[in-house]
């Protein structure tokens, strides 16, 4: 299959999957034009169903719980059950039990693809690995407080301050959702919460054209605000069948090794979670990046052991599979899915701008 042909397939199952938002996907389109890095973000059907064949030799790796689509910007924050400010994995849309090699690969290609990151690719490469094998070591929770300090960065960016956060709400669209995910949005907002009001849009870059639906409202003085994201199959599902639904969603986002946003939930066929200033994902810009180094990639590489050891998974048999690769697997094998994902982007982007204007 050429990439758009599984641009179009993909699209067709999706329409199957849920109203899918028809400006959204011409969104997502544009987008996946603009450069590989931004390719790559939206197209995680095109690495799942390529992987296997790119690089055969991570297959055979122990299967774990996965993230499926573990690039850099799939990380945010949000507050626990205790108010701590918890940094980690942001989004389990196409979460699939895969071979733990997977999640590392999907990173460290995003890594080559991001413009800007500080360091070597083999610098940065042995960021991820070294926090991997950390995290699987001593599998732990991230915590943004006086213990990292570097990570006050990520949370006090222009992006972060109430001031942004309600330019972006401006953004919305008045819109009035099906009645049972106007419902779900109630009853996840606060009992006694007033001037409840509803609106859409379209975010992100792999989930566009999926719906989701905004609730804002005033409780005890202050704004709240929950968004509804429609919850599809994993792509790798769509790619290759693997399992991936709600419950291996929930289940790995509540995991031991996290310390949870109580306010995610699945109902009404929706991921629902809380919105605001420091309950969001994380995009890095070029200049972000700059701040961060390798500490940011190696503090990925702990969440992702973090997850993939949860679900009574036996670390010594990742490590037994991971010290009996080459010294350079995971450089060289994201080496080869970055030639791929350009030569995909370059391909995409000449039928993109080939087509008459919408």
């Amino acid at each position: 299959m050429t990439v758009v042909e599984d641009v179009r397939n993909y699209e067709d199952w999706l329409r199957a999957q849920c109203p899918v938002v028809e400006d959204g996907l011409r969104k997502k389109h544009k987008t996946m034009a603009q450069d590989a890095f931004r390719f790559f973000r939206a197209t995680c059907f095109r690495f799942a169903r390529k992987v296997g064949d790119l690089v055969a030799e991570l297959g055979d790796a122990p299967r774990v719980p996965c993230v499926g689509d573990a690039h850099i910007e799939n990380w945010g924050t949000w507050r626990d059950a205790e108010g701590r400010l918890v940094w980690g994995v942001n989004d389990f849309d196409e979460a699939a039990k895969l071979p733990y090699t997977y999640d590392l690969l999907r990173l460290a290609t995003s890594v080559r693809l991001a413009p800007g990151l500080p360091g070597t690719n083999g610098e940065r490469i042995i960021a991820i690995l070294d926090g991997y094998r950390s995290g699987l070591d001593n599998p732990r929770p991230r915590f943004v407080d006086d213990e990292t300090p570097w990570m006050q960065a990520l949370v006090n960016r222009p992006a972060t301050k109430a001031g942004a956060f309600r330019a972006e709400l401006a953004k919305l669209g008045p819109e009035q959702p099906p009645p049972e995910i106007a419902e779900a949005l109630r009853m996840q907002l606060p009992a006694d919460t007033v001037d409840i009001r509803f609106g859409a849009w379209q975010r992100g870059a792999g989930s566009l054209g999926r719906p989701r639906y905004v609730s804002t409202g005033i409780w005890r003085g202050g704004l709240v605000v929950r968004e509804a994201k429609a919850l599809v199959p994993s792509a790798w599902k769509w790619a290759a069948s693997v399992a991936g639904a709600d419950r291996l969603l929930l289940n790995m986002a509540t995991s031991r090794y996290r310390a949870p946003d109580p306010f995610l939930a699945v109902r009404a066929g929706s991921v629902i979670r809380r919105l605001a200033p420091d309950s969001v994902k994380i995009d890095l810009s070029a200049q972000d990046a700059l701040a961060y180094g390798p500490k940011l990639l190696s503090a990925m590489g702990v969440e992702l052991a973090s997850i993939h050891v949860a679900d009574n998974i036996n670390p010594d048999a990742i490590r037994r599979d991971l010290d009996g690769r080459a010294k350079d697997w995971l450089r060289r094998t994201a080496k080869l899915v970055e030639e791929a994902v350009r030569t995909d982007f370059l391909k995409w982007q000449r039928f993109y701008q080939s087509q008459p204007p919408a």
